[in-house]
């Protein structure tokens, strides 16, 4: 956590008071479907329809390039199927963006980077269901922001997370997908 603060201390000196001036922030909520994999023999996983929201920022770096970061509360659901079992898993996140954004337009551009996920808690809703070892993910992420009006827009996007995210019943869960889209109430 020491490490987080000194970064977003040290990322924060590299913009001139003038950049900052010209933050665009605000908040953002949405759906997300989530998937992914599992590695159990005659398993198959479902897809899950989960939310995100939080805050965001863009920041001015040179021309049309920007730094697109926040703050968001992410879940990451998925049902595993395992000998005819449902088992409901529930990953919450606190995911900070730190993404490269070209603006096309004041209102409009598109964005590419990471997402830092640290784990809040996890859950799995059958009786002989555990979770354990649930990793801190990096997943890549790519997307689209809008406005349609003068506070209001849209973000949509795709994030990937490859390898393993965390065990259920001993099983890895891995390759987390998602897409989705967030309605964007900006203050800028």
């Amino acid at each position: 956590m020491k490490k987080l603060a000194l970064s977003l201390l040290l990322a924060s000196g590299l913009f001139s008071s003038a950049a900052l001036a010209d933050l665009d922030y605000g908040l953002e909520v949405g759906i997300r479907s989530q998937s992914g994999d599992s590695d159990a023999p005659s398993s198959s996983t479902t897809s899950q329809t989960a939310m995100q929201f939080g805050v965001f920022g863009v920041m001015p770096m040179v021309n049309n390039w920007n730094i697109r970061t926040g703050l968001l509360y992410t879940q990451r659901p998925l049902i595993e199927e395992v000998n005819n079992v449902d088992n409901k898993i529930s990953l919450n996140y606190i995911d900070i963006p730190v993404t490269i954004m070209y603006k096309f337009e004041t209102y409009a551009g598109v964005y590419a980077g990471v997402n830092i996920g640290m784990n809040l808690d996890k859950n799995c809703d059958a009786a002989n269901c555990e979770v354990s070892s649930v990793k801190t993910l990096l997943p890549m992420v790519i997307g689209a922001a809008f406005k349609f009006a003068p506070n209001f827009g849209v973000n949509a996007y795709f994030e990937t997370a490859t390898g393993e995210v965390a065990k259920s019943n001993g099983n890895s869960l891995k390759d987390y997908r998602a897409v989705g889209a967030n309605l964007l109430v900006t203050f800028d």
